[in-house]
């Protein structure tokens, strides 16, 4: 980790100073994941005895649409 890398020339003298101090003063450490764990919930499916109906309704919907966009078409 001692290995030099080339400056970054985005940063002046001064900077690339304080960033090395810094870093001596607080190093980088890697922590341990932390695992989170959650109950599982029971849930009820979701309601779709009316999917179809709706996607008629929208079948319908579309038609009527272009019905009207051909007839002013003409």
């Amino acid at each position: 980790m001692n290995e030099k890398l080339e400056h970054d020339p985005d940063f002046t003298e001064e900077e690339r100073v304080e960033f090395e101090r810094l870093e001596k003063e607080h190093p980088y450490k890697e922590i341990e994941e932390e695992i989170i764990r959650v109950p599982v919930q029971q849930k009820a499916a979701a309601d779709t005895k009316h999917d179809l109906l709706y996607l008629l309704i929208f079948i319908i919907v579309m038609a009527v649409f272009l019905v009207i966009i051909f007839i002013t078409q003409i």
